[in-house]
């Protein structure tokens, strides 16, 4: 294992991106760590051929891939763009990492398992996709795990925070203007703030550099969500109750009086034993994670 002081950050105004380059960069960076983000004017992912050709040049000692193909409903229709951002893309940047033995964090989905348990999955647990995105993910895992790169992959759930479009943004400005929504309550799992997912991931981060890479006993699947679990309905009410919004009511509907192109799973709650016990890292529980959004929403 040798030395790193340069990370590669793909993607640039995502949300879990977003919150890492604050991590990672400026006044909260490593010492001695340099970071650079590339977004799509620099590697972009739909050009599967030339990744390889940049990653040479851009020669980082780390690389963490946050970016992906994300609209669920959309994938259904374009599901050539889906597989060749989340899979494709993904398996040109893992050749790379396993040619030139570099350590690669990238991230996944919840979207992977069908959402039929009733406990928490585990990283073992049989995949079952209920649609493209969830599918298009699954290969990108496979195809970094097939390369044997030196890698960890993250599997969140739920992702918001106060950037980009996202659940926790979307129930805000609704309350702007109504006093009343429906949301589903019969889909269950653990909402995941960007932030804490940036802050985890800096630890980790942290613990490879001074490693000097990833372990071969390291590499593998983590989940990678907040503790806990709740509705989406529930969600909503405690969105509202942090912001200290109280003229809005939240009914909660069934996931049939809501059709969506693409299934959701029902139930996407994620236990994080593995990233604990390996790593000594866990994110926080989601209604910690949540007020920790919120006072960021009231500050901003």
């Amino acid at each position: 294992m040798s030395a790193i002081k340069k990370v590669l950050l793909i993607g640039q105004n995502g949300q879990v991106t977003t919150y890492l380059q604050r991590e990672l960069g400026g006044d909260q960076a490593l010492s001695g760590l340099q970071l650079q983000v590339a977004g799509r004017d620099i590697l972009d992912l739909s050009d599967v051929d030339g990744i390889e050709a940049i990653l040479d040049d851009i020669s980082a000692d780390m690389i963490i891939n946050p970016a992906a193909y994300t609209a669920v409903d959309l994938a259904e229709q374009e599901a050539d763009a889906a597989f060749t951002i989340n899979r494709d893309a993904v398996a040109a940047i893992a050749a790379y990492c396993a040619r030139t033995n570099t350590p690669l964090i990238h991230f996944s989905t919840d979207y992977v398992f069908d959402g039929d348990a009733n406990e928490a999955y585990l990283e073992s647990d049989e995949t079952a996709p209920n649609g493209v995105y969830g599918q298009s993910k699954l290969e990108g895992e496979n195809a970094i795990l097939a390369s044997s790169a030196p890698a960890i992959i993250l599997r969140t759930s739920w992702v918001y925070s106060n950037h980009g479009k996202n659940f926790y943004k979307t129930m805000l400005n609704l309350a702007a203007s109504r006093d009343q929504l429906s949301v589903v309550g019969d889909q269950v799992g653990a909402p995941t703030y960007a932030g804490s997912i940036a802050n985890a991931t800096k630890q980790l981060v942290a613990l490879i550099v001074e490693q000097g890479g990833i372990s071969e006993g390291q590499s593998g699947i983590y989940n990678f969500s907040c503790q806990g679990q709740t509705s989406w309905a529930e969600f909503a009410k405690a969105i509202f109750i942090e912001n200290e919004i109280t003229n809005i009511t939240v009914n909660s509907i069934r996931t049939d009086e809501y059709p969506t192109p693409a299934k959701r799973p029902a139930f996407s709650v994620l236990d994080g034993t593995k990233l604990k016990q390996t790593f000594d890292i866990s994110l926080p529980h989601w209604g910690t994670a949540l007020a920790h959004c919120a006072a960021q929403t009231k500050a901003s």
